[in-house]
């Protein structure tokens, strides 16, 4: 099996990278790093395992694309939002440790922020950004709606900030209020 550097705090974050790097060619991921999103002082790991030889992969957390590109300037080769699906993170993998990059974005569009109509945009505040986390059910009568009508409105939304749908509330709330603060 390949040896990778996971830096992370987590254990579960390390187990899911050994398991889906455990694929890969050794010779390819020599010198490879995934190094956790969420931790503090990511770009000082970043710029010390670049100017190690390391090509770096950021995975999780939920990143604007101004951030990302501030990492890509460092170094890093690519980055993969937890919010992304595992097919997309062995992909992202692969593509990094045979010298490739991937980023979830196209960084010459500019174009990171979906606007969501009124409805949308209310029925995210209500349900991403309350301070108690409210059953759908709840929110949709708070809000004097049919919960068929806020379950829709929520996935027009995931789909616009390119989330899938399998993807957990907080995690989706996560990406919701960094959307939300950047466009502001």
């Amino acid at each position: 099996m390949p040896q990778i550097l996971v830096v992370s705090q987590q254990r579960q974050f390390t187990a899911l990278i050994q398991w889906v790097t455990s694929s890969l060619h050794p010779a390819s991921s020599r010198n490879l790093s995934v190094v956790d999103g969420t931790l503090p002082g990511l770009e000082e790991n970043v710029v010390d395992l670049v100017r190690d030889g390391y090509r770096v992969l950021v995975y999780g957390g939920v990143l604007h694309s101004s951030h990302v590109l501030r990492l890509m300037d460092l170094g890093v080769r690519g980055y993969v939002p937890e919010t992304a699906t595992l097919p997309n993170l062995l992909a992202a993998v692969r593509s990094v440790a045979d010298g490739g990059t991937h980023l979830p974005f196209d960084p010459a569009s500019g174009r990171d922020y979906v606007p969501l109509t009124t409805a949308e945009e209310v029925a995210a505040n209500a349900y991403f950004l309350g301070d108690e986390e409210l059953p759908r059910i709840e929110v949709a009568r708070r809000l004097g709606i049919a919960d068929s009508t806020l379950r829709n409105q929520l996935a027009s939304v995931r789909r616009k900030l390119g989330i899938p749908p399998q993807a957990s509330r907080t995690a989706v709330s996560r990406r919701y209020r960094a959307t939300v603060r950047q466009s502001v």
